[in-house]
């Protein structure tokens, strides 16, 4: 069993106000993709981190449900509590969760940056995530690209065969997308559509220049 305690805030601060993007999507929509191509597009200057929810799943022993596509199953809290900090100049440690033990398997350090990104299928179902972030942006894809996507994914990553992935494709994975998820397309400031092989390179760009300006303006406010 994991200690939701180990999470420390350092005693140093950073003095740069940190610009928080949050990025929602489908799942197979691409996020973590997107968020990596985001950081790569950004000025060299500036650092980043990117944190998925992936890793705040609710723990087995603490939950009965094998739904992962509901916000129940994540522990908003741990989020919050990780975050915060974050924001506000500390080193914090995050956990990393596994899929095939269904637990927390230890925690990863990550120290103050420039941008802090933040990406899950679920991330803009919370109203304080919403309200802390600077910029929110919805990755749209098609849902048969998004299946063949997260069938890759599961095989590859996740230790689950075909056949389950369909099931749970077609049992949980839509209905809680068109309930939970895809609403959330209307909090976004920025929609970036990809339905094709290739990322969206003109929409990638866009996202980094925004975010470059927004952390631009923060900190030009701050002095």
């Amino acid at each position: 069993m994991s200690d939701t305690k180990k999470i420390i805030p350092a005693e140093k601060k950073s003095k740069k106000n940190s610009v928080l993007v949050v990025i929602c999507g489908g799942s197979g929509s691409g996020k973590t993709t997107v968020a990596k191509l985001i950081t790569d597009k950004l000025r060299p200057d500036f650092s980043s981190c990117i944190i998925s929810l992936d890793n705040f799943y609710i723990p087995s022993y603490r939950i009965k449900t094998d739904n992962f596509d509901i916000p129940e199953a994540l522990d908003w809290d741990l989020v919050n509590k990780t975050l915060t900090p974050l924001l506000d100049g500390h080193a914090v440690k995050c956990p990393i969760y596994s899929f095939v033990k269904r637990d927390y398997v230890e925690f990863k350090p990550i120290k103050p940056c420039d941008i802090v990104i933040v990406e899950g299928i679920l991330s803009l179902n919370d109203q304080r995530l919403r309200e802390m972030a600077d910029i929110k942006i919805y990755v749209e894809v098609p849902d048969d690209e998004r299946l063949i996507r997260r069938l890759l994914r599961d095989i590859a990553e996740r230790d689950t065969d075909t056949k389950k992935t369909i099931e749970m494709w077609r049992s949980t994975v839509i209905e809680a997308h068109h309930k939970y998820v895809e609403p959330c397309r209307y909090y976004s400031d920025l929609i970036l559509f990809w339905g094709g092989l290739k990322p969206n390179e003109v929409a990638i760009e866009a996202s980094a220049g925004a975010i470059e300006f927004k952390f631009l303006e923060k900190n030009k406010k701050a002095k």
